[in-house]
């Protein structure tokens, strides 16, 4: 597996490809379909630090796991419950490819996941509990919440992502105090992107140039459209 994203390429209908932090994963989603499992795994790939235990208190009473606004889809493989032991905000990701990355998640050779899932159109779905360790950014994982965009690190988000990751980012700054900030280092604290973490974080450029260039526009969304 290469760090190095490739160049888009047709995809079928019911395939995606998606960005971890070893670099990317194909499936199609009409072979894999394994269902729920019966409970969650509660082992992590190589790489997260296997030698050290999750530190991560109980959560806080009233702060909320799982976003309204999403639909919730909640995986049963490939994350770590109570794994996060700070919250410093939210990661952005492209999925290089389409559709909705619940299946792909859910197949436990994958070893990857992402707390949120945001369509080209908007629609929001959430797979791990802001509570737990979602696997997306290497070292990153237990100290930041993730989200995949749909579409392709050559084309910008569409109006209708930053518009979601926006409310994203909105809830997470009234349930958790992320700031209305940029983050540009895996010790900063805000809206940051999965390539600013380099080696540790998997050392390639998700989400692109393009992408990463709309952090301000999401954050200026989150401060005309969703004040809190």
């Amino acid at each position: 597996m290469t760090h190095r994203k490739p160049k888009p390429r047709p995809l079928s209908r019911r395939t995606a490809m998606v960005c971890i932090s070893s670099g990317l994963v194909a499936t199609a989603f009409g072979v894999v379909d394994r269902g729920e499992a019966p409970g969650p795994v509660r082992t992590e790939p190589q790489g997260e630090g296997r030698a050290e235990p999750p530190a991560a208190a109980a959560p806080e009473p009233g702060r909320q796991a799982w976003m309204p606004e999403a639909t919730r889809k909640p995986l049963s493989v490939n994350f770590t419950p109570g794994g996060l032991r700070e919250m410093r905000g939210l990661i952005l990701h492209v999925q290089e490819g389409e559709n909705s990355l619940h299946t792909h998640f859910s197949d436990p050779a994958v070893q990857s996941s992402a707390h949120f899932w945001v369509s080209q159109s908007g629609e929001i779905e959430q797979y791990v509990s802001a509570h737990d360790r979602a696997w997306a950014q290497g070292t990153g994982n237990p100290s930041w919440l993730s989200v995949e965009t749909s579409g392709f690190a050559s084309r910008p988000l569409t109006a209708q992502q930053v518009d979601s990751v926006a409310r994203i980012y909105a809830w997470g700054m009234a349930q958790y105090g992320w700031l209305l900030e940029a983050a540009t280092t895996p010790l900063g604290r805000g809206l940051g992107v999965h390539r600013m973490g380099g080696r540790d974080w998997g050392g390639h450029s998700c989400p692109g140039p393009l992408r990463s260039a709309q952090a301000g526009e999401i954050l200026g969304t989150v401060r005309t459209r969703y004040p809190r």
